[in-house]
């Protein structure tokens, strides 16, 4: 490994280690990507990192640029098992340190609005589907699982820095926002609602939109179904309702396609 001459090196073997301790007690605020395949590819993105830990045995195994890492930190069996979140443990975790972007809602297809979804694993397969399907960006709203969580983090993997996110305190303050830049806004529940203005096929949404995903148990507020229409998933009723990852990633299947371009008519494809 080429090390670099404002790069900070520590060799920390004690979990009691005051540097150690200091992180773990600010671990909310910074993003734990665990794996050498994860940190590999941070590291060529060139993403700027605050601490990267490797075992002390790794020390060779990555290339670093100084200009990313702020400090690295050469560590033991012992230290990892403290810092990782993983049964088994990594021998390379990357720290950041990110900030969310706000989301220009004049310049988007298709907002994902997840309200108070409390499953990590769950928000975090929203999040892979939706940089895999192409959509602009990602809401956290209410009280949402945190996109610091390790579990989340581990569902979303790299797609995490693929995608938009933005946390609104509330509903309200969301569709607010779309409103005035002129989106559709769409809900979904797995269940009739009663009062709720109706029901629409995926196929019948119109860009640009919002669409709102909410809490696992308690769904989004009634009230919302007065004035929005909510999208239908097609299933038989041998199953209530499906996890809301996997409906998520149906309905962004669906506006995927619609987002596509159409091909010309009369095209033939040609064989090679």
């Amino acid at each position: 490994m080429v090390q670099q001459e404002r790069q900070t090196i520590h060799r920390i073997t004690s979990r009691s280690n005051l540097r150690v301790k200091g992180l773990l007690e600010k671990r909310d605020n910074y993003y734990f990507f665990e794996g050498e395949k994860l940190v590999e590819d941070i590291l060529r993105k060139r993403m700027k990192v605050n601490i990267l830990v490797i075992h002390e045995t790794k020390e060779k195994q990555l290339s670093i640029s100084a200009g990313n890492v702020k400090e690295t930190w050469y560590v033991n069996d012992s230290v990892l098992k403290k810092l990782s979140s993983l049964k088994e443990t990594p021998d390379f975790i990357a720290v950041l340190e990110l900030q969310e972007k706000h989301i220009d809602f004049r310049r988007v297809k298709v907002i994902i609005a997840l309200d108070s979804i409390q499953d990590p694993a769950n928000a975090g397969t929203v999040f892979r589907c939706a940089a895999a399907f192409g959509m602009d960006a990602v809401v956290f709203c209410g009280a949402c699982v945190k996109p610091t969580n390790p579990k989340f983090l581990r569902a979303a993997q790299n797609a995490f820095f693929e995608t938009q996110f933005q946390h609104f305190e509330t509903i309200e303050e969301l569709v607010g926002k779309a409103e005035k830049a002129g989106l559709n806004i769409y809900l979904t529940s797995s269940h009739h609602i009663p009062g709720a203005v109706g029901t629409l096929e995926p196929a019948e949404v119109r860009f640009p939109c919002l669409v709102l995903f909410g809490n696992e148990g308690q769904g989004l507020p009634g009230e919302y179904f007065r004035r929005y229409p909510a999208l239908r998933v097609s299933q038989t009723d041998k199953v209530e309702s499906l996890n809301i990852g996997v409906s998520a990633c149906i309905i962004m299947h669906e506006l995927r396609k619609l987002l596509l371009p159409t091909p010309r008519s009369g095209a033939v494809a040609q064989k090679e």
